[in-house]
């Protein structure tokens, strides 16, 4: 069956459940199931049937049921589940992606169940103690035994990865594994993403429970983790019906007393994840560019860098610090150190080269936890072990960049490697130490647990190589207010505002909208936040919402003059200038030492709306006399006196305007002046330029002249003349 027909029944189905039509969905899938002769999904289909035709037997008979819609729900979900089940069987045959080539692998060549993986490992993480190497006279190295559980990992990984749904003896296995001491952290933490992978790709109850099992168990490493990876496959799936026993274990989640701090945090660090690109973008067009730039005055300044015997000397240098400040790179390093202490992705740009690595092209290792017994890092010779140890203990990297880093390192000339070693460990010890600075330890190493997590997912589902593949969360806004597991644990915390604020002040002002008016909804008028929704509708080109919501600020603090002024701007982009002139009075009236450029040069261009040419023109040329230095009413008060006809000092205006760049607009405004002086010729001319200058069409250019005749005529111009005009200009660009 090809993956379009698959599709289409698929859907076909699931518009059935959602127009609550269960006897056709029940059908399709006993179709679809037959067809693919997948008997014994059939027959759970036929059991599942009859306990819905049962329940319809009871409310047809008026029998009460206080959990009828319990029922109703369960049979839903079970019915995705059965969905789920047959699409994966119809692809599975000829789908050339990397699940379905691991799960026809696992197929055909009888690898080992979960279970069994499980004992497996377990058996080996109790070989390789130094007590029973010792005992049983070490008849196998450490080594060998370390790569078998590195096998064992894998394996376990894709297991958990493909396998759907996961048996009863699947759930209680892991679920005793990851509550046992007998395996270490780091493997625990790859099962919790098997788990959150294989998740991404058909939900299954199974998994969702035993992500809310991990994180009610609160254990340190663990639940932060299983948090994060909880909350993406909510969010992924919150529009399906959830079975009880998901639901039921997901309400037990707000049971841990750190429940909303965490939440919140794992909030936090899912929405900054979406500002990665941005700080991406930062780095490479203006960092490391301005960087480059300064390498040859470096050069000259210092001769040869690579003869410097401590690098630190380089900071303490006051030239290197002046050329710095000039150049700008200081207040841009500044802004990228106060990112990253807000937890912030700056090393994304760095790393996103070192993912080429062969060891990056098996998937389970972009989920495994840096560790130093990893054979890696082990098999390396002492001096570069000692520095992955190094990295190891520092917070600052994600796991993949660790790795990352400890295979470049191989690539190091052997003489600079213990240089190299001091100088890193004194970087890390002052981002520790930076860190201890800016936060609180015990909140930090959550926060810090979970801000890693998620740069590893960040760059599994943006970096990996068959990236197009999967499910990437991080396409979406990620907006957990919508999961409906979760109604009601956000409202009334400072949750909402602080995910507002983060929108809010890295500008995705849609974003923050959305939650601002959750707030509003729960809270009562609140001058401030009134004047930041109006600014975010402003910024989203909602003018009229914007207007709404700055008059209710006003409402509540009339002395603000940031909200008058803003009032007055949207009035005027309504095409209401009188209303906004009332508004920038009020302004002017409330300013400190008279009134600002801003206002006067704001007023003038109120004026200029009306077509009350001299006004405007006293406010314009009263701001030249505040600011001789502005140019910024050349081009209104040009207009101005033009459409006065003071076609003397007008033409002064636009000899200035030359000077400044000249848009299209410009040159057009030019013509007009020429024309109106009678100078037909150099009128011509501006008008050719303005063409130029614009996106070269006569048909734009003519929109724009046709549309000004009515100020053309204002100034004395036959309106005649104006098609004459376009001809002319037709003749000349042909």
């Amino acid at each position: 069956m090809k993956n379009q027909d698959i599709a289409l029944k698929k859907n076909s189905i699931l518009e059935s459940i959602k127009k609550k039509n269960l006897y056709e969905a029940f059908k399709q899938l006993r179709g679809f199931s037959e067809s693919q002769m997948t008997w014994e999904i059939t027959d759970e289909i036929g059991r599942l049937e009859e306990s819905y035709r049962y329940m319809l037997d009871y409310a047809i008979r008026g029998i009460a049921d206080p959990s009828r819609k319990q029922v109703y729900d369960g049979l839903v979900a079970g019915m995705l589940t059965l969905l789920n089940r047959l699409e994966r069987h119809a692809m599975t045959a000829e789908t050339p992606t990397l699940y379905y080539n691991t799960l026809r692998y696992r197929s055909h060549s009888a690898p080992g169940s979960i279970p069994e993986y499980l004992r497996k490992y377990a058996k080996l993480a109790s070989d390789s103690s130094l007590f029973n190497l010792v005992m049983d006279g070490a008849n196998e190295s450490a080594e060998q035994n370390r790569r078998k559980r590195e096998s064992v990992e894998r394996e376990l990984f894709d297991a958990l990865w493909v396998t759907f749904p996961l048996s009863t003896a699947d759930y209680e296995a892991i679920a005793s594994a990851l509550e046992s001491e007998v395996y270490p952290d780091y493997f625990k933490l790859l099962i919790i993403n098997g788990i959150m992978l294989g998740a991404l790709e058909f939900y299954d109850s199974r998994r969702v429970q035993l992500l809310a099992r991990v994180y009610y168990s609160d254990r340190e490493k663990l639940a932060p983790i299983a948090l994060v990876a909880q909350l993406l496959i909510l969010y992924i799936y919150r529009n399906r019906t959830l079975d009880k026993q998901a639901v039921d274990a997901i309400k037990l989640m707000p049971d841990n007393p750190k429940w909303h701090s965490d939440l919140r945090e794992a909030f936090l660090e899912l929405v900054r994840a979406r500002d990665t690109e941005r700080i991406t973008r930062k780095m490479t067009e203006e960092v490391i560019p301005e960087m480059m730039k300064l390498r040859p005055e470096l050069n000259r300044k210092f001769k040869d860098l690579s003869e410097m015997a401590d690098a630190a000397e380089m900071e303490e240098n006051p030239e290197w610090q002046e050329m710095l400040e000039k150049s700008g790179i200081a207040d841009r390093l500044k802004e990228l150190t106060e990112i990253q202490l807000e937890g912030g992705d700056v090393f994304m740009s760095t790393f996103a080269h070192l993912k080429s690595f062969s060891f990056f092209n098996e998937i389970a290792n972009w989920f495994l936890p840096f560790h130093s017994d990893y054979s890696l890092v082990s098999s390396m010779p002492d001096e570069l072990a000692d520095v992955a140890r190094l990295i190891e203990n520092t917070p600052v990297f994600c796991n993949s960049d660790k790795y990352s880093f400890v295979l470049s390192l191989q690539s190091i000339p052997q003489s600079q490697r213990a240089l190299m070693k001091s100088q890193l460990n004194a970087q890390l010890d002052g981002m520790l130490e930076m860190q201890r600075e800016a936060f609180d330890e015990a909140h930090s190493s959550r926060r810090s647990i979970m801000n890693r997590y998620v740069q590893d997912l960040y760059r599994f589902f943006k970096l990996y190589s068959r990236k197009g593949e999967f499910h990437d969360p991080f396409v979406s806004d990620l907006n957990l207010v919508t999961i409906p597991a979760l109604h009601g644990q956000f409202q009334g915390s400072d949750t909402l505002k602080a995910i507002a604020e983060f929108y809010f002040r890295h500008k995705y002002f849609g974003d923050a909208t959305d939650i601002f008016k959750i707030i509003e909804e729960n809270s009562h008028p609140d001058g401030q936040l009134f004047e930041k929704m109006g600014y975010c509708y402003e910024r989203t080109g909602n003018i009229d919402e914007a207007l709404r919501y700055y008059e209710q600020a006003e409402l509540l603090d009339a002395q603000s003059v940031w909200t008058l002024r803003h009032i007055a701007r949207c009035y005027r982009l309504l095409g209401q200038p009188a209303k906004a002139l009332d508004y920038y009075r009020r302004v002017a009236e409330k300013e400190q030492g008279g009134e600002s450029l801003q206002t006067v040069i704001a007023m003038g261009n109120c004026y200029l709306d009306m077509a009350k040419w001299e006004d405007a023109s006293k406010l314009y040329f009263k701001a030249r006399y505040l600011d001789e230095k502005s140019k910024r009413v050349v081009r209104p008060l040009a207009w101005a006196l033009l459409m006065q006809k003071d076609f003397k000092r007008a033409k002064e205006l636009y000899d200035e305007v030359l000077k400044l760049n000249p848009t299209s607009d410009d040159y057009l405004n030019m013509g007009h002046l020429a024309l109106a002086t009678h100078d037909h010729d150099n009128a011509l001319n501006f008008y050719k330029l303005s063409i130029s200058a614009g996106d070269g069409l006569v048909d734009t250019f003519s929109n724009k002249l046709t549309a000004d005749t009515e100020a053309l005529e204002a100034i004395g111009i036959d309106p005649e003349i104006i098609p004459l005009i376009l001809d002319s200009v037709n003749y000349s660009e042909r």
